[in-house]
């Protein structure tokens, strides 16, 4: 019986000492719970009103890209127009082009006319004379 008395007052013993080292290591665990609680709480505070921010700027984004993709249309036809634009623009230089080669040319064809008038006036006066 002695023995067991003996193992019954060790492990006695054994319980009182985990017992008091145990004490100061749950008073730490509650103190870093605690800790962590109002560091959650903290951070629910603080990212509520980021989210909020952000939602924001994502609508303002959204607001500017809609702007953008309108104006890009805008743009779209403008250059569209402005093709069309430069095409009838090159269409009358070539026209102007011609134009400017005929009258540049004209007086080549005005002698070429009055030789021909010439000759063909001399040809009638001659057949006149002769018939």
């Amino acid at each position: 019986m002695l023995f067991l008395q003996i193992t019954s007052a060790v492990t006695a013993l054994s319980l009182v000492i985990l017992a008091l080292c145990l004490i100061p290591v749950l008073t730490e665990l509650k103190k870093a719970a605690l800790a962590l609680q109002g560091a959650a709480d903290l951070l629910q505070k603080e990212v509520t009103p980021l989210v909020k921010e952000l939602r924001d700027t994502v609508s303002d984004v959204q607001v500017v890209t809609g702007a953008a993709a309108a104006n890009a249309d805008g743009v779209n036809m403008l250059l569209s127009e402005l093709g069309h634009a430069g095409h009838n623009i090159r269409m009358i230089n070539k026209v102007l082009g011609i134009a400017t080669e005929i009258v540049a040319n004209a007086p080549v064809w005005i002698t070429g006319a009055k030789v021909a008038g010439k000759y063909i006036a001399d040809r009638i006066i001659k057949s006149k004379i002769r018939g």
